[in-house]
């Protein structure tokens, strides 16, 4: 082999390790993934920023151990509130929280509704859903406890749900792993006969080293899944512990990879890598508003010390 060859040869391995190889089966389009930081909003007095949901042009933002469900205008100023639970301190205990970690707007009786789901983390307490009526500014609770319980038989033991979106008829859940579990989990049900199951599937979801899925969002003019995880030190899906880095994922065409067994996200962009403001945050959730081919992206993060930091991005596809 002559020098040149050689070279060459170096350099197209050293090109390849650099880039990943072939880990994005859908380079092409995931170059064409184009995110931009615009700022970051503190949201004063609300505890532990866990999921958030947009409808309206409304943000509807809920935390894990908090007493109140607030809602934002476009800009993130808090415009209202809505109890959800008597609580006479800011933060809930943490072993008599219901622990919503997910939201999704659901319209199965003719009304949309914004369904905050528990986490499953501990049953019973956190095996229910409490459904929002903004029309009549009222919440209703419903029991998942028997759903919750079929998921863990399918092989999901530590069941720990931390987001939710609706694609097509399908409810998915991402149920997050941990240092002792570290499998993430999707989880399929078919919307319309919740709280019950039907035809319900799991597809493990392969994530960076560390990282625990934290959210969800989907664009269906793309037919694109947005995804967060984020890094934290705990063996199990109760406790908390040390923040690591956040990441942001994307799936193309996820409608027709609803029927594989394991995913693998087409790009990751660390979060702290687009801007330092990300450093030190633990981010929960992502919500879309949509305006023609740029998607303004909201990201919500938790310090596990009671604070709420509020992200705006612009993602074009």
């Amino acid at each position: 082999m002559s020098k040149n060859h050689r070279t060459s040869l170096f350099s197209l391995l050293i090109i390849l390790k650099l880039t990943g190889g072939c880990d994005f089966p859908n380079k092409k389009q995931a170059d064409k993934m184009d995110l931009e930081y615009l700022s970051s909003k503190k949201l004063d007095s609300y505890p532990s920023g866990s999921t958030l949901s947009i409808y309206d042009n409304l943000v509807y933002v809920m935390g894990d151990d908090a007493s109140l469900l607030v809602i934002l205008d476009s800009e993130l100023n808090m415009i209202d509130s809505i109890p959800l639970f008597e609580n006479d301190q800011i933060r809930i205990e943490k072993a008599k929280k219901a622990d919503i970690e997910s939201s999704e707007w659901l319209n199965i009786d003719g009304k949309p509704k914004l369904w905050l789901f528990g986490s499953g983390s501990l049953s019973p307490q956190r095996d229910s859903v409490f459904c929002f009526d903004p029309a009549t500014r009222k919440t209703e609770r419903k029991d998942l406890s028997v759903l919750y319980g079929q998921i863990r038989n399918l092989g999901i033991s530590e069941l720990n749900i931390e987001a939710a979106t609706l694609i097509n008829e399908q409810l998915v859940f991402g149920s997050r792993g941990n240092l002792n579990n570290k499998q993430n989990y999707l989880i399929l049900t078919t919307a319309s006969v919740l709280p019950k199951s039907k035809d319900m599937k799991t597809i493990l979801l392969d994530l960076p080293e560390k990282a625990g899925i934290s959210g969800m969002s989907y664009l269906p003019e793309k037919d694109v899944l947005l995804i967060t995880s984020s890094e934290e030190n705990t063996n199990s899906a109760y406790d908390d512990g040390e923040i690591g880095e956040s990441f942001m994922g994307v799936i193309y065409q996820i409608s027709e990879k609803l029927s594989s067994s394991t995913l693998k996200p087409d790009k990751w962009i660390r979060l702290s890598d687009l801007h330092s403001d990300f450093s030190q945050q633990k981010i929960e959730s992502v919500g879309t508003f949509r305006a023609g081919q740029d998607n303004k992206l909201i990201l919500i993060s938790d310090d596990d010390l009671g604070g709420t930091k509020l992200f705006s991005l612009n993602l074009k596809l």
